[in-house]
């Protein structure tokens, strides 16, 4: 038992004790026989006390060390194991276990880190992530292979081009957006923003839309086909028709002019609504780029109900509009915005107009980081079937309905770098959603 006691916590303690006290007997010793002139005895009592005190100082130091190879094991990624020292027997088993815990810890952590690293560098989108001054930190192997991308200024990636260097540079933190390389290639670019080292870094994905995008657009463009074709097939059958009789009615003696007039008016009317609906396609396709400013949410949702309530109250619908925060501010081309309101109010106008109870809403608030403009209304909802269908452009299901207007809102969202969402109204209708990037 008493050797348990001696090598356990308080064997040090007892050692250094008993040093101090043998340092202490030598030293008056020594004292006392250099008093009676008995330099022999003095000198072989020195040397003792002097074997003692260094024993003391190599104990001391050793512990010292023992515990300052421990700290610094806690920190450091390579460290060299302390040795036991005598009387720190179970100090030294303590320190033993907490750095195979600690090592195997790190095991662990180094392993997911590699485990991440390869997913990271085995994905087909570029990742970059870039600090606040532009600088690119890391990039995975898509972005060194296929953008050349290495450390440095992220406009020095020749491959991205100026302009889509400077965007990416400013894309904001959970903002999707396509952009054009130098080479011309699109790509889908994602941000998100996250914190490391005491700074703040963006990471951004890109990732090659070629294949995926030729399939959108070869779409889009057999929607549009066949949506113009029905629309001059509809406005040209009677034009043909018409001028063929009228030819013929021309060449007849005794024609009615009054019949003729009324047949060149037939004629000029389905012409002009053609050259109209020409006209709505050239404005579909000419949107202007959006040019964003810091928009008091307050103030627009004011300018929307001085234009909107009088429509609302002549056709008996309930309107109100609500900002939350009250001091909320967006970041955005002001004139577009509230042109896309306005095609989703009237849409919610037009869908509840002469139902019971009618009501429509506006509210512009926070969701999750990001600016949310909705409307919703109480009418009949989407479409059955297929929804997706309200953003065909010149679908409509509303007689004289231009089917345009959710179009250049969706246009004009994408623009800001945002969305247009939509989705069914709990106990009834339809919400929109234009969610903008916030912050």
């Amino acid at each position: 038992m008493a050797s348990r006691r001696l090598s356990g916590p308080g064997g040090f303690a007892v050692g250094a004790t008993l040093r101090c006290a043998a340092i202490a007997l030598l030293a008056f010793g020594a004292f006392l026989a250099g008093e009676r002139q008995l330099w022999a005895t003095a000198l072989v009592l020195g040397v003792g006390l002097i074997v003692v005190g260094l024993d003391l100082v190599r104990s001391t130091a050793a512990a010292d060390r023992m515990l300052a190879q421990f700290v610094e094991g806690l920190t450091a990624e390579g460290y060299e194991r302390p040795a036991p020292q005598p009387g720190l027997t179970l100090s030294a088993g303590a320190i033993e276990r907490a750095l195979d815990r600690l090592a195997s810890a790190r095991a662990d952590r180094q392993g997911r880190i590699d485990h991440l690293e390869a997913l990271l560098d085995n994905v087909a989108a570029a990742l970059l992530v870039i600090d606040e001054a532009g600088q690119v930190v890391s990039a995975n192997r898509a972005a060194r292979q296929n953008l050349g991308a290495t450390p440095g200024p992220i406009g020095a990636v020749a491959a991205l081009g100026t302009g889509a260097a400077v965007r990416l540079r400013t894309l904001p933190a959970g903002a999707r957006e396509i952009v054009r390389l130098a080479d011309g290639r699109a790509m889908l670019a994602q941000g998100a923003s996250f914190a490391a080292e005491g700074r703040r870094l963006t990471l951004i994905s890109l990732q090659s839309l070629s294949g995926e995008l030729d399939a959108v657009e070869l779409k889009a463009w057999q929607d549009l086909v066949r949506v113009l074709a029905h629309e001059m097939m509809n406005s040209l059958t009677p034009i043909c028709s018409l001028s063929e009789g009228l030819g013929a009615r021309l060449r007849t003696p005794g024609a009615d002019p009054e019949e003729i007039a009324r047949d060149v008016e037939v004629i000029a009317r389905r012409s002009a609504g053609l050259m109209h609906f020409v006209e709505r396609y050239r404005r579909l396709t000419d949107l202007p780029a959006a040019e964003p400013v810091k928009v008091r949410a307050a103030e627009l949702a004011a300018s929307l109900d001085r234009l909107m309530a009088p429509m609302m109250a002549e056709a008996g619908v309930d309107y109100a509009s609500t900002v939350s925060p009250k001091a909320l501010t967006l970041q955005a081309d002001p004139e577009l915005l509230e042109q896309a309101l306005i095609n989703l109010l009237k849409n919610a106008l037009e869908a509840v107009r002469g139902r019971p109870g009618a009501a429509v809403r506006l509210g512009v608030r926070l969701e999750d980081g990001q600016a949310a403009l909705i409307v919703e209304d109480n009418g009949p909802g989407l479409p059955q079937g297929d929804p997706d269908a309200v953003y065909v452009p010149f679908f409509t299901t509303k007689a004289g309905g231009s089917g345009v207007g959710l179009t250049l809102a969706r246009q004009i969202a994408l623009t800001h770098g945002g969305r247009l969402e939509h989705s069914a109204r709990n106990g009834g209708g339809a919400v929109f959603r234009l969610v903008l990037p916030w912050g």
